[in-house]
């Protein structure tokens, strides 16, 4: 059964476009999508320009994205990650049950 990740990023107030500009510049998404079971992702920011950045991604299973979690690479992009949040991220992973 397919899962999709949810992560919601607190972003220290006024660095929310500097933290989307993060995922470019460390190649987030690319890296990502390398692992396995990855089949999709995307960066989303609230229309009314609160700090706060949500990245979703689809997956194969659920294991996927634990292995995604487990994935060394992970840590190296953490401290710039941290520099620009607030507090600790909040993630959570559902497993797809109906899509259209």
């Amino acid at each position: 059964m397919s899962a999709r990740s949810v992560l919601f990023i607190r972003v220290k107030p006024g660095r929310r476009d500097e933290l989307v500009g993060l995922f470019d510049r460390l190649d987030i998404l690319e890296k990502a999508s390398r692992q396995e079971g990855f089949v999709s992702s995307e960066v989303h920011v609230p229309a009314d320009g609160e700090d706060l950045v949500m990245v979703t991604a689809t997956w194969a299973t659920a294991e996927a994205y634990q292995g995604w979690l487990d994935n060394p690479v992970r840590e190296e992009m953490r401290p710039e990650l941290e520099k620009l949040a607030e507090g600790e991220p909040e993630s959570r992973v559902y497993e797809i049950v109906k899509s259209r």
